[in-house]
């Protein structure tokens, strides 16, 4: 028996469906239930009896339960007594990994604001793709934050399920192109994809699988020439090139914010006089089978107040 399968049982208690219970614990149905089962199995006792209104209680399950808020109780009480041993306070963490984004650190600021009296230690890591998959399974972050690309989604689903991992869809962007005051496109509302074929671009927090294969590939998707790409892993790596130069970064709505204050433009990327037909999903990923602590649940409902409060693109 591991404490976060009590936790899941008084969640389905709680909300009386596994379907809603799995829901807000970010875990897919069949986890869940195989959690469920697994304790079930333990004890060799059935927890609950289905009936048209969904899920009940059986009358092992009802005694069962008060141990369980016990056992959970006692546990919480262990971590605000010795958190921190000094001041008798827990320490609330937070580890994300995540690509450069514009929305995150008003995020982690606001969660700063509103946790501003207690011990709170937030540990963010900027990295790729990659990077972050690996750091979320090796526990070294609990919740990433990235962005695919329709090309490479399934590859990358491919990544997850081998490491365990869940995904989880936060919103979707349309192609946009920034540049500098020296680019020839810098006065314009739009460009077209087939003009940005011989300029310069630059690819922020790319991983090294696709690295390679715009390495060794006469081009990259359309417009793109793989003799023409210079790697970043800074926003302020682009932002130099971008202003210096006519170079182009190709990009999602959510790193535009990063260049306000700077000379840096983005407009719409456009194919054939219509929005570029290709789209980039912000998806959020944790490991399987464990549930969010509270201060990840609370950083995920201000991620996800922010994008439901904002008109799609």
């Amino acid at each position: 028996m591991r404490l976060n399968q009590l936790e899941y049982f008084m969640k389905v208690v709680e909300c009386g469906s596994i379907t809603k219970a799995a829901q807000e614990l970010y875990l897919s149905q069949p986890s869940l239930t195989k959690a469920i089962s697994s304790l079930e199995a333990e004890y060799d006792l059935k927890l609950f009896s289905r009936t048209a209104k969904g899920l009940s209680l059986t009358p092992e399950g009802r005694d069962f339960l008060e141990y369980a808020k016990s056992v959970v109780e006692s546990s919480q009480a262990l971590d605000r007594t010795f958190g921190n041993r000094q001041n008798n306070l827990s320490i609330q963490r937070l580890a994300v990994a995540s690509q450069q984004l514009d929305f995150i650190y008003d995020i982690l600021l606001l969660l700063y604001k509103e946790n501003s009296d207690e011990l709170l230690q937030i540990d963010l890591k900027e990295n790729d793709r990659g990077e972050i998959a690996e750091m979320v399974a090796e526990c070294k972050a609990d919740i990433g934050i990235l962005v695919l690309s329709e090309e490479d989604s399934r590859s990358f689903r491919s990544v997850l399920k081998d490491k365990d991992l869940d995904m989880y869809l936060l919103d979707r962007s349309s192609i946009y192109v920034s540049m500098g005051p020296k680019s020839d496109f810098y006065d314009r509302d739009t460009v077209d994809v087939e003009e940005t074929g011989k300029y310069l671009h630059v690819s922020l927090d790319t991983d090294q699988t696709m690295r390679r294969e715009m390495r060794y590939r006469k081009g990259w998707g359309d417009g793109v020439n793989h003799e023409h790409v210079i790697f970043c892993n800074t926003i302020g790596v682009c932002r130099k090139f971008l202003e210096e130069t006519s170079a182009l970064l190709l990009t999602p709505k959510w790193v535009l914010g990063l260049f306000e204050g700077t000379k840096v433009r983005s407009v719409p990327l456009m194919k054939e006089g219509r929005p570029y037909p290709s789209v980039n999903s912000l998806v959020w990923i944790k490991r399987a089978n464990e549930m969010l602590r509270p201060m990840e649940m609370r950083f995920m409902e201000l991620l996800k107040e922010r994008f439901e409060s904002r008109a799609p693109d």
